[in-house]
């Protein structure tokens, strides 16, 4: 018998399947899991050393079934659960801000009103969870209320295996997703059709005859080496697969053979190195297997402790920092094409008591969970248990039966069998606006992401906080946002425009912070294009969606910040320009004498620099891309560049400080006779330019994106966890991520340079070709760097990024590519 108070680990490993339990195997069969832990053969660490069980964790009877399932379909939902294993407390996930009850009730252990992330009047978020405050400001959390069961026990191993069952009675012998695989699978069994991230098989990911595979967040072992050796070993064990085969030579051979494709498929997408908080690395894993499109349509993972007896005021907030922290890495690695096919939900055995025994709470009866992405209502859903009115040991009322909850996330995303798998019949919550695959309407707050062609525009102003021009007099303040219209300013149409070329500068800032662009009603990614500090003017190059208001959004995270815009041009849906990518040219350096006499530029004067007929521009371009850097300046100013007979605007290219290398892209009309202007305001500096891309009536179109992280060198995003040593390179694959098509032929990247050790420079260029002596970003010691990029792409789809020296870690955010 087991003891009610049995711990949450205690209850999880009596609810996780380390062999076989909760199968129907037969005893002699021999199936994939059982032979390679014979063997030794895993996928990563502990796979199958340890208790758990391998990505190959599933009955295999003659044949080869790993693929059954294949590519999710357009219109199949694709669901990751989180289980919160412990007990979290859902009023400090979920607070009753305007219920003096709670605040009576829970004492020392109450978040105080000033730190919670209102969503209404009377609820708010955990302060930690901010990554699902954006979800509710963009309309796409559903926040239910209330949920519980009938017959409510209060120990971790009882309340578990209801809630992972989905049975509110009777003893647990499958859970509620592996019952819905069932139902999927229609008997068959399959590698890829559901997931769990971790070890070992929890319950609700075991079904009567199907089940999930366990998959430990790390990187494919056997299978996965590049070797001569391993080659050769891995040919061998092909070969034992082949011809006529005897019974068991099939099942071993079968065995091995999966291991191989699993690993050669799995290990382009999973870094050398993950997070260390174990959850953040789980849903990291997670988002990979999705995007490698296995067939996965159920992906989970467990974290906790949230048994908070004592310690909550410490323990809880790690917690919540935790699950804050996963979510957006997992969105941050999940490609912007998966979202409108991508759901998550939350889970928990039960929640906490409304009163504080001090120093914590005990197991309670009723809490809210969350389900959310780009499909999901938005909104409060269920009903709040009441505080008043009860006895110190009476428990708050549940208003929805936790199989109502998980029933209406089965029937409204997964496809529907919701009766079948729980037993009873469903009141749906009605928790989705949309079908899976079903893009967001669209309307003035959703960008349309449509192939786009470029009109060079003389340099506007739209924008500047400082004094009140075309937004409001006053600095963007900590997590604040200013909306941009562009329609019909400079030129700009109203309508039709799926893009806008803007030279973005901040100015005053009071703290180091980072500015995110976005297309105005488009979730705000995760991502960077500004990263200002304290006492300098710092700009950058933005090409950004809009919506069909011709509107985007610029966001600021801390401190203050007044914010200047400058707009260049624009990407429309009717004939204009389009892009030929170019290899790096050095056309202008005015310490050596390319493209002009060498010699300093005096502040007050301009150089006539000619484009077209140079560095791959052809005669006919209308437009050049141009990397432009000032060296050495002998005080403050900014150059100014535009098309020779066009008037100089009153704007900036690039800002510039005493003794700085400092570098901006440009994008600007090619003037008559084929030349630019590069006009220097104040002091003495030299000037270089790099061409990287021109515009011309032939060549390829632009398409806006979502912004997402394609590389992160702390974190092992695109690339091994590992900082960029001087005279290295990172190879970067693009296409097939972020939504860019293998038919991609450049990209637009946000390159930022984070702590280097010594003065450098980095130079992105096309994988395979010789590195061109040119630079896209330059920086000193400490110094964190940021540029916009648009790089030609190379062979396999690659841009390769190149330090000179000392080391340096590296990111870069893509905003849309070229096709």
């Amino acid at each position: 018998m087991l003891d009610n108070d049995i711990s949450t680990a205690g209850a999880l490993r009596h609810l996780t399947s380390p062999e076989a339990a909760f199968t129907r195997d037969e005893a002699h069969a021999l199936d994939r899991r059982r032979f390679l832990q014979l063997v030794g053969m895993g996928l990563g660490a502990g796979a199958v050393a340890g208790p758990g069980l391998s990505l190959l964790d599933t009955a295999f009877v003659g044949g080869n079934t790993s693929w059954a399932a294949g590519p999710v379909a357009a219109d199949d939902g694709i669901l990751l659960v989180i289980g919160m294993l412990g007990g979290n407390d859902g009023l400090n996930t979920v607070v009753p801000i305007s219920d003096g009850n709670y605040y009576d009730q829970r004492g020392a252990l109450a978040i105080a009103p000033g730190k919670i992330l209102a969503v209404d009047g009377e609820t708010g978020l955990h302060p930690a969870l901010t990554r699902l405050k954006q979800f509710w400001d963009q309309d796409n959390l559903a926040i239910v209320e209330g949920i519980g069961r009938p017959n409510t026990e209060f120990s971790h191993f009882s309340s578990m295996a209801r809630w992972m069952s989905g049975h509110a009675s009777g003893v647990p012998r499958s859970g509620w997703v592996g019952r819905w695989l069932d139902g999927y699978l229609n008997g068959s069994k399959d590698l890829f059709a559901a997931a769990e991230v971790g070890h070992s098989l929890p319950l609700h990911m075991i079904g009567e005859s199907s089940r999930a595979t366990a998959i430990p967040a790390g990187r494919p072992g056997v299978g996965a080496g590049t070797s001569e050796s391993h080659l050769r070993m891995y040919q061998t064990i092909r070969a034992m697969n082949s011809g006529p085969v005897s019974f068991w030579q099939q099942q071993v051979a079968g065995a091995f053979v999966d291991q191989l494709d699993v690993a050669k498929t799995i290990t382009p997408h999973i870094p050398e190195e993950l997070p260390e908080t174990e959850i953040v690395s789980q849903l990291d894993v997670a988002a990979r297997l999705i995007n490698a499109n296995l067939g996965f349509r159920v992906v989970s993972a467990g974290f906790g402790d949230f048994d908070s007896h004592s310690g909550q005021a410490d323990q809880h907030p790690a917690r919540m920092q935790e699950l804050n922290d996963a979510v957006t890495r997992f969105f941050d690695v999940l490609h912007p094409a998966w979202l409108d096919r991508v759901t998550v939900m939350t889970f928990s055995e039960f929640g906490r008591t409304r009163i504080s025994n001090g120093d914590g709470t005990d197991h309670g009866s009723s809490a809210p969970h969350f389900v959310f992405g780009a499909n999901v209502k938005g909104g409060r859903y269920g009903q709040r248990p009441t505080l008043g009115g009860l006895g110190r040991w009476d428990r708050m009322d549940h208003h929805v039966d936790f199989r109502d909850y998980f029933g209406s996330v089965v029937d409204g995303w997964l496809g529907g069998g919701a009766s079948d798998v729980f037993g009873k019949s469903i009141d749906n919550l009605g928790l989705f606006a949309r079908s899976p695959g079903t893009p967001s309407t669209a309307g003035p707050g959703i960008p349309p992401q449509l192939l786009g062609d470029f009109v060079a525009i003389a340099p506007t102003r739209v924008v500047d906080t400082r004094y009140g021009t075309g937004a409001a007099k006053r600095p963007i303040g900590p997590d604040g946002t200013i909306t941009v219209s562009t329609a019909g300013i400079g030129g700009v149409p109203s309508a039709g425009v799926t893009a806008v070329v803007v030279n973005i500068t901040s100015v005053g800032t009071t703290a180091s912070t980072y500015l995110t662009v976005h297309a105005t009603g488009g979730p705000r990614p995760s991502t960077a294009n500004l990263s200002p500090v304290p006492g300098r003017v710092v700009g950058n190059l933005a090409v950004t969606g809009v919506n069909q208001a011709g509107q985007f959004t610029i966001f600021n995270k801390y401190g203050t910040a007044d914010c200047i815009v400058d707009i260049a041009g624009y990407f429309t849906t009717t004939a204009a320009s389009k892009l030929t990518p170019l290899v790096p040219d050095r056309l202008l350096d005015t310490r050596s004498g390319i493209g002009v006499k060498a010699g300093r530029v005096r502040g007050g004067t301009s150089i006539e620099l000619a484009v077209t007929g140079r560095g791959g521009v052809p005669t006919d371009a209308t437009a050049v891309v141009l990397n432009v850097s000032i060296v050495a300046p002998t005080t403050y100013g900014y150059v100014t560049v535009h098309a020779v007979g066009d008037a100089r605007a009153e704007v900036s290219s690039v800002n510039y400080e005493p003794g700085m290398v400092i570098s901006n892209l440009v994008m600007c009309k090619v003037g008559r006779g084929g030349k630019v202007l590069l006009y220097a305001s104040h002091g003495d500096l030299d000037i270089t330019a790099d061409v990287v891309a021109c515009y011309s009536p032939s060549g390829h179109q632009h398409k806006p994106v979502t912004p997402a992280r394609l590389l992160d060198t702390r974190e092992g995003i695109g690339s091994s966890l590992a900082r960029v040593a001087g005279g290295n390179h990172v190879s970067l694959q693009v296409t097939g991520r972020g939504g860019v098509p293998t038919n991609a032929t450049a990209v637009v990247l946000s390159v930022t340079a984070v702590a280097p050790t010594s003065a450098s420079f980095i130079s992105v260029y096309p994988t395979g070709v010789d590195r061109p002596e040119t630079a896209n970003l330059n920086f000193v010691a400490g110094q964190t760097v940021q540029n916009l990029v648009v790089a030609k792409l190379g062979a396999n789809g690659k841009v390769d990024l190149f330090n000179l020296a000392g080391t340096v870690d590296i990111v870069a955010d893509l905003n849309g590519y070229f096709v």
